[in-house]
């Protein structure tokens, strides 16, 4: 790919030999004698690369610099010159210089100047093409997901739907009870996986709005944490709400904020036994509040926590009773919580249990 460059000296035959060594490293060159003429010449073209002395009539290269800063250019200044300071160069590189090339002039020193210059242009070329693709390529990744997550929801749906009423029915014998609650199982959970991918896209794609509004979280949080008592008694887990709130109304988008507290308790419970799962609610100063999920159960590797709030990488981590789950609910949860401007960390270590913390602000 070649590389257009334009040589600005008022020392016209050190500018010519300049370019005749560049045109030789099959360099486009261009030749002009002052900052004032190569503001012209760049009014109707663009070149990668711009070679100017500083000590120019009329308009220097300092002001040329400016120029192609201030008009924001897509080119690469290059200073030479024969009057090296560290003022003009600290200027110079404020002004963006990419490099200096010190007078006189070497043919071998400049070719290494430029070519690293252009390998420059040539690498950030390559990386913009490559930037331009990967958003193509993750804007048909969210459309396929789009597409796919809408038509399998229906198709699951009825799936799970039928395999439940044929169980209601009854008149089954225990071989065919057994193979329906496993078409029943496995319709469910890839429900649920389509559902949180279908999120998960919607949150990239920037198409879920908040819905805030107020209302007392403590509440909230206490109404979460009852409806699972009974899972948790089944596992003979002691649950606990610490609410140690000193303001509760907030402004939030309730639903989402129930999605995550539901996620995070069942999550809790799902791979505890005969455990401790305490949530805790406290205010923070500057209007924040921090939401804790801590349980005594089989807990995490690092390596897991970093999938853990990985978008696609699926977690298929079953809990203590072989309970199943894709590990893309924390995902969600985290962007969920990041929309509110909060924020979602965990701390675990196997065989220690885990805590989430949720900061959030109030309003």
């Amino acid at each position: 790919m070649e590389i257009s460059l334009l040589i600005v000296d008022d020392e016209v035959k050190i500018a010519d030999k300049i370019a005749q060594i560049l045109k030789k490293e099959n360099y486009d060159t261009e030749v002009c004698s002052n900052g004032k003429e190569a503001i012209e010449i760049l009014k109707t073209r663009k070149f990668d690369i711009i070679l100017t002395d500083i000590n120019m009539p009329e308009v220097d290269g300092f002001q040329l610099m400016n120029h192609i800063k201030t008009s924001k250019l897509e080119t690469v200044p290059i200073v030479f010159t024969g009057y090296a300071s560290i003022e003009g160069a600290i200027k110079a590189l404020h002004l963006g210089a990419y490099d200096f090339i010190q007078k006189p002039v070497d043919g071998e020193t400049l070719k290494h100047r430029i070519n690293k210059a252009a390998n420059h242009i040539l690498l950030q070329r390559e990386n913009e093409k490559n930037l331009i693709e990967l958003k193509k390529l993750n804007r048909l990744k969210d459309e396929f997901l789009t597409l796919v997550s809408h038509d399998l929801r229906s198709p699951l749906s009825s799936i799970g739907g039928y395999a439940g009423y044929l169980l209601k029915k009854g008149n089954l014998n225990d071989k065919q009870e057994r193979y329906i609650n496993v078409i029943k199982d496995i319709s469910d959970h890839l429900y649920s996986l389509v559902n949180e991918l279908l999120d998960i896209s919607k949150i990239e794609q920037g198409i879920i709005d908040l819905k805030k509004e107020k209302f007392n979280i403590g509440e909230i949080i206490s109404s979460s944490v009852n409806s699972f008592i009974l899972l948790s008694i089944d596992k003979k887990n002691d649950l606990k709400f610490i609410n140690k709130l000193k303001r509760t109304e907030v402004c939030m988008d309730k639903i989402k904020i129930i999605q995550v507290l539901n996620n995070l308790i069942s999550n809790a419970i799902k791979f505890t036994e005969e455990g401790e799962i305490i949530i805790t609610a406290e205010s923070l100063s500057d209007n924040f509040l921090k939401i804790s999920i801590s349980d005594t159960g089989i807990g995490m590797s690092t390596e897991e926590i970093n999938l853990l709030f990985s978008n696609y990488s699926i977690n298929y981590k079953t809990g203590t009773r072989g309970e199943k789950g894709n590990g893309l609910g924390i995902a969600i949860c985290r962007k969920f919580i990041e929309l509110h401007n909060g924020s979602l960390e965990v701390a675990s270590s196997p065989a220690k249990g885990s805590t989430f913390n949720i900061i959030l602000p109030e309003l």
